[in-house]
């Protein structure tokens, strides 16, 4: 009698294990929900930004901050609307974070860090450090490279380093920038699997 009692213990166990909800299947789910609302966001952006010379947009999913849910990159190419970046918060879609005149270099979803290496033309380029707060990216960070009438290939004249918008040292803003990124490597944007709509 015992040793049936613990069989049917056993099976029951086993039973309520695979009826109750899996937090990877919560979260599945709601990536499944986000996406459908994003996917509405792409055909906005090639409405808005694709013609005959480009007749399609670039597009990749991915998990951007951390939070096991995927954000939507668009790359419209367009201006000064070179990428931009979507999250689904609150049952809505939300530009949290764009760049123009470059592009997206690096993202740190441990520390929801995205890193811009030489944005810019016209002979200045810019590396941003942009941190999530209160769900969007905010720029922390700022090295501007005035270049003048040389060539990129060549040192910048002057650089311009600011943390926080506050001029800083180039050892302080080192310093800052290795903080917000602390032991964490990054993902390159370039490594993501690029789709066309």
């Amino acid at each position: 009698m015992k040793k049936s009692m613990k069989v049917i213990a056993s099976l029951l166990a086993v039973v309520l294990l695979f009826m109750s909800p899996s937090p990877t299947y919560a979260m599945s789910q709601q990536n499944t929900i986000a996406h459908q609302a994003l996917k509405k966001q792409i055909i906005a952006d090639k409405r808005k930004y694709c013609n005959w010379v480009r007749p399609k947009i670039k597009y990749v999913y991915a998990d951007i901050d951390g939070d096991h849910v995927s954000e939507l990159i668009t790359e419209p190419g367009y201006g000064y609307l070179t990428q931009a970046i979507y999250d689904y918060q609150n049952g809505k879609v939300k530009n949290v974070a764009s760049v123009g005149q470059g592009s997206f270099t690096k993202y740190y979803p441990k520390h929801k860090v995205l890193y811009v290496k030489n944005s810019g033309h016209m002979g200045v380029l810019c590396d941003y450090y942009y941190k999530y707060v209160n769900g969007t990216y905010k720029l922390v960070a700022c090295a501007e490279k005035d270049y003048g009438n040389r060539s990129y290939d060549e040192k910048p004249e002057q650089i311009i380093y600011t943390v926080k918008g506050q001029e800083v040292t180039k050892a302080e803003y080192s310093a800052y920038t290795k903080k917000i990124i602390k032991n964490e490597s990054g993902k390159s944007f370039s490594k993501l699997k690029w789709k066309r709509y």
